[in-house]
């Protein structure tokens, strides 16, 4: 199972089928972009993180334990943009 999140980068009302993303990920790779997406588009079909989820992870996105482990290494916000 997934650890909580350091940060957070997106989330997912499950019953309501939205998914919102942290507007900062704009200054992110766009494969860590595209690892939060397919992680809140998980969440669609699983909303816990569960074994389920993680299976889910694995198939569509086997990449995304390196993903995730990159992406929480960057600071939340870019300092230097404005």
């Amino acid at each position: 199972m997934l650890a909580a999140h350091e940060k957070k980068w997106g989330s997912c009302n499950h019953r309501a089928g939205h998914i919102r993303l942290n507007t900062e990920l704009v200054k992110k790779p766009k494969d860590l972009v595209e690892y939060v997406v397919v992680h809140e588009m998980a969440h669609l079909l699983e909303p816990t993180h569960s074994e389920r989820f993680v299976a889910l992870l694995d198939r569509h996105w086997p990449q995304w334990r390196e993903a995730r482990k990159e992406l929480n290494a960057l600071p939340l916000a870019s300092e230097g943009w404005g």
